[in-house]
């Protein structure tokens, strides 16, 4: 009984010591070092004089025993010394880089401030006589004069995009991350207000005649409509619109693009030489599908070849 006895004593000796250790721990620490607990007079420095602080001790006045009046150089007697010059105010502190914690407005891309009073007339100029001082030639040269390509190829349309979906990809062209060297030296050489220009009188235009889904078969429209989700792949139209006519400022129409176009575009998300997608959904998608589905989608989405005008 003796030994049952001692047993419970050490076992509860055991679960009392830790918490016992902890609370004086903690106890040593508060004391003299911060926090809710005591604070030792001895703990706290006293904080050395900033300049700008009044000396400890004055000087003695000069009508007191002992005080050695002390002639400022230049000083006429009988007038008082000149005030010293005030101590120059503190610099204000440098700004920090970026958003402070206490900015709760919505972040906007730059390529916004492009679009802002941007002159769709002067981009119509632009866009028909380039910038020749610059080494840019004439935007119709490669997307034709109302900004629909006459023979296709890998060159887009523009006509039918929005003004806010061009003025990014312009601004991705110039800051590289898009890649495709002829516009990233066209884009590079034009000023943010002209590409607020050109995006804004391409965003004018209206797209291709429509005669999407006549080509690419029940695969393409079944991409199109219902996706596949064995494969994690959504409908093309619940962020293209239905047959590719787009659907909001930042998603592209696809109705009216070449076949060549949208091809060379899928294949570049495919390996990654594109990258300016939106958190890579392209990148994703492009890699779920097979070779046969993009030329699919690309005829789906092209019809016939687009009439120059």
């Amino acid at each position: 009984m003796i030994e049952h006895r001692k047993g419970i004593s050490i076992a509860v000796l055991l679960i009392m010591a830790p918490p016992l250790v902890t609370l004086i721990a903690t106890a040593h620490q508060m004391i003299g070092t911060g926090g809710d607990g005591l604070i030792r007079a001895k703990a706290v420095t006293a904080s050395a004089p900033t300049a700008t602080q009044a000396p400890a001790t004055a000087p003695a006045a000069s009508g007191a025993p002992g005080a050695t009046p002390t002639a400022t150089p230049g000083a006429t007697p009988g007038t008082a010394p000149a005030p010293t010059a005030a101590a120059a105010p503190p610099k204000p502190p440098a700004p920090v880089p970026g958003r402070s914690a206490l900015d709760f407005s919505a972040s906007r891309p730059a390529w916004e401030t492009f679009l802002h009073d941007a002159d769709p007339a002067a981009g119509k100029q632009l866009a028909a006589n380039g910038k020749p001082a610059a080494g840019v030639q004439a935007c119709v040269a490669c997307h034709g004069q109302a900004g629909i390509t006459p023979s296709g190829g890998i060159f887009p349309n523009l006509a039918g995009l929005s003004s806010e979906y061009l003025a990014k990809q312009l601004a991705d062209f110039r800051s590289g991350a898009r890649v495709q060297p002829l516009m990233n030296t066209v884009a590079r050489a034009l000023s943010e207000q002209e590409i607020g220009q050109v995006a804004a009188y391409y965003g004018t235009l209206a797209g291709p005649p429509m005669h999407v889904g006549e080509f690419g078969g029940d695969a393409a429209r079944k991409l199109d409509v219902q996706g596949d989700g064995a494969r994690a792949l959504p409908a093309c139209a619940n962020c293209h619109g239905l047959r590719g006519m787009g659907e909001g400022p930042l998603i592209p129409r696809l109705a009216g693009q070449s076949r060549e176009y949208f091809t060379d575009q899928m294949n570049a998300f495919r390996n990654g030489s594109r990258q300016n997608d939106d958190v890579g959904v392209m990148r994703a998608f492009s890699q779920r599908l097979t070779d046969a589905e993009i030329q699919a989608l690309a005829a789906y989405y092209a019809g016939p070849a687009p009439q120059q005008r």
